[in-house]
């Protein structure tokens, strides 16, 4: 007399337990847009991840050489600093540089294109989803991405320079290395380059060609952007006598321009009076003080927030219109 012998199915098996799969975190069209980029998106998170830990890694060494450097007054701290931590510094400007970049080339450029190029959004809008849907969360998992990599870059860049912002980059903080770099302007410039990249997919098919003029747009946003930093906030002023010089930028200030003053109160280029003319010679010619235009540091945060606002604004504002004009034309 032979014996059935039950073997388990799997998924069915004795426990009930050996078939089952890990449940998933994302399902349904969020996990179908993580898995068309998952290799960009691991990228980004991974070279994150790396620059964070060298960064913070940099900033533990550092602050303990400034300890010992500034309690011996070193007058030749700038110098040692610019040896020892110059080369570190300029790579992780570089690295901080290239957020916006790798958002708007890498991400947003072949978010849509890449699709249209492929044809996948006709087979994905085919299947019970609407091309409003279908948008709305690639260019929402887009936007998590691009928020969580350059805030937490800039977080760490911060707390790396901040200890050190009167020696890094000669303390000259209003320069596209340290003012973009540095607060909520990468967070800002990062979504803003990434809105361009999925825009300029969403009128070009072909995704190497919205690669390139992506990359383009950086360039030509580096070019207008050194307009924009300082053109929303009043600059401090210090005016002297000419007979006392021209007066002395307060610890931390950047300069932002100097003119001459006659006894009208009128403005005149700094070349009206050199240093080497003597003060009865600026008198004869008309000239009776010396004015010193600059921001100080405390102004910073609020230069740095006014300009990360607007520019976050015509993020927000090209993200809706990619969006409104994505659902009303054929893709």
């Amino acid at each position: 007399m032979s014996t059935a012998v039950e073997t388990p199915v799997a998924g069915k098996g004795g426990n009930g337990e050996d078939g089952k799969k890990p449940p998933r975190i994302l399902r349904g069209l969020p996990w179908l847009v993580w898995r068309q980029h998952r290799v960009a998106f691991v990228a980004c998170l991974l070279l994150t991840a790396a620059g964070c830990v060298h960064m913070l890694w940099q900033r533990g060494t550092m602050t303990g050489f400034l300890a010992g450097a500034r309690a011996t007054a070193s007058v030749e701290l700038a110098e040692l600093f610019d040896q020892k931590y110059g080369e570190p510094f300029q790579n992780a400007t570089w690295l901080m540089s290239m957020v916006p970049v790798v958002a708007g080339v890498f991400l947003g450029a072949p978010l849509i294109a890449g699709d249209r190029e492929r044809g996948t959004v006709q087979l994905v809008t085919t299947q019970s989803v609407t091309r409003g849907r279908w948008l709305a969360v690639k260019l929402g998992m887009a936007v998590l991405i691009t928020v969580v990599c350059s805030a937490v870059l800039s977080a760490a860049f911060t707390s790396w320079w901040e200890p050190a912002h009167d020696l890094v980059n000669a303390g000259q903080w209003d320069s596209a290395n340290i003012f973009d770099n540095t607060g909520p302007v990468p967070v800002a410039l990062a979504l803003l380059h990434l809105a361009v990249g999925a825009a300029l997919g969403l009128v070009v098919r072909r995704t190497l060609p919205v690669m390139g003029l992506a990359l383009g747009f950086s360039f030509a946003w580096g070019l207008v952007s050194d307009h924009l930093r300082t053109g929303f906030t009043t600059p401090r002023v210090l005016v002297n006598p000419v007979e006392q010089g021209q007066p002395d930028l307060p610890v931390g200030a950047v300069r932002y321009d100097n003119w001459t003053v006659d006894a009208h109160g009128g403005l005149h280029g700094f070349g009206a009076c050199f240093n080497e003319r003597t003060p009865a010679e600026c008198r004869a010619k008309g000239i009776v003080a010396e004015r010193l235009e600059y921001f100080g540091y405390d102004q910073m945060p609020g230069m740095q927030w006014t300009y990360a606002a607007l520019v976050l604004a015509a993020a927000v504002a090209l993200l809706a219109l990619t969006l409104w004009w994505g659902r009303r034309r054929p893709l």
